[in-house]
């Protein structure tokens, strides 16, 4: 049963990844060619290294927000151990349902804001490319 369980919750993390993933790749490739990348020559090594600072800056927190979703899903996860050895020590059918439920529903809800906090980091990791992009093109224009 805690195997079901575990393979479930499994499938349905990586099915979200793969979402994400797809939607990522879609979002990208409706981007025209070199979009934003052009730097004019005059200030190119002033530049290049703001571009560099901003990339860092944003992998940087990206990668912290990572961490933390995965200390998150790790906690869930010790959660979700907890609670399956407890469903095991139900002492009638009633009771057994009644922690089956919860513990539905505790994942369920565990996976649907990981879910959630994944698109709100995606978002804003697009936002702050799309930026990026438009001041790579407003310093063309200038």
């Amino acid at each position: 049963m805690f195997d079901q369980i575990l393979q479930n919750y499994r499938t349905a993390t990586e099915t979200t990844m793969q979402f994400q993933q797809m939607l990522l790749r879609s979002w990208t490739q409706q981007w025209p060619p070199g979009f934003g990348m052009s730097i004019p020559t005059a200030s190119w090594p002033e530049q290049a290294r703001n571009v560099q600072k901003k990339v860092a800056d944003t992998t940087t927190e990206l990668l912290n927000k990572h961490r933390e979703t995965l200390d998150a899903q790790y906690r869930a996860g010790i959660r979700a151990i907890e609670n399956a050895f407890r469903v095991g020590e139900a002492k009638d059918p009633e009771q057994f349902r009644k922690l089956t439920e919860e513990l539905w529903r505790q994942s369920y809800e565990c996976l649907k804001n990981l879910a959630e906090s994944q698109m709100r980091d995606i978002q804003a990791l697009m936002q702050k490319s799309f930026d990026l992009a438009s001041q790579g093109a407003a310093a063309v224009k200038t």
